[in-house]
């Protein structure tokens, strides 16, 4: 299987030994190829036709900030995404996308902290993305999309970012255990059009 990683962001830094070890073919488009996602001129066609294969293609890039804009993280966290995977789809219509959420993407926005509320969104759209094209690229061409959307992974780049009300389960959720939950949606072929928690519980909370 030859896998393309977009990013990689801070997960996805530890994802990628893990699937070189595994032996997989992977393919890195960093930003240095596709572009700066928040340019008005992002076009990231260029950097997809550099590809020779891909079977699947795993969605590691994005922007958290607190306070931010809301349109700048919906740029950065959905639109360049959809860009890509639209450019992807075009030249690969049968590869297999997965995206990255976040576990409190579904949790209605006005009970979060104002501070992450952008971002929290721009997730949301991100995941309205992901389940009407894994319907729609599915009846048309057979390509699967799934979604992840981990919990606290790793520690919080600033600690305004803490979680307050923490997971159900102990230990957190770990780079391992997002590697297990790609495994299974890369080799089960009948998934499609899913949100796989890997959060310890952090979505019930």
């Amino acid at each position: 299987m030859h896998l393309v990683v977009i990013g990689p962001g801070r997960i996805g830094e530890g994802l990628l030994p893990v699937l070189q070890t595994n032996s997989e073919t992977v393919t890195v488009l960093s930003r240095r190829d596709y572009g700066d996602f928040l340019a008005e001129t992002f076009a990231p066609e260029k950097a997809v036709a550099s590809l020779t294969a891909c079977d699947a293609v795993i969605y590691c890039a994005g922007l958290f900030e607190l306070n931010a804009a809301e349109e700048r993280m919906l740029q950065a966290n959905c639109k360049a995404i959809t860009q890509l995977a639209d450019a992807i789809h075009v030249r690969f219509p049968k590869a297999h996308h997965i995206t990255f959420l976040d576990a409190r993407f579904d949790r209605p926005l006005a009970s979060q902290p104002f501070a992450i509320q952008s971002y929290l969104k721009s997730k949301q759209a991100l995941a309205v993305w992901t389940l009407t094209v894994a319907k729609q690229w599915g009846l048309e061409t057979g390509a699967r999309v799934n979604a992840i959307a981990p919990g606290p992974v790793l520690p919080p780049p600033d600690k305004a970012h803490s979680e307050k009300a923490g997971t159900c389960l102990t230990p957190r959720p770990s780079v391992k255990d997002i590697v297990q939950a790609l495994t299974f949606l890369l080799q089960t072929p009948s998934v499609t059009g899913q949100i796989l928690y890997v959060a310890a519980g952090q979505q019930l909370l």
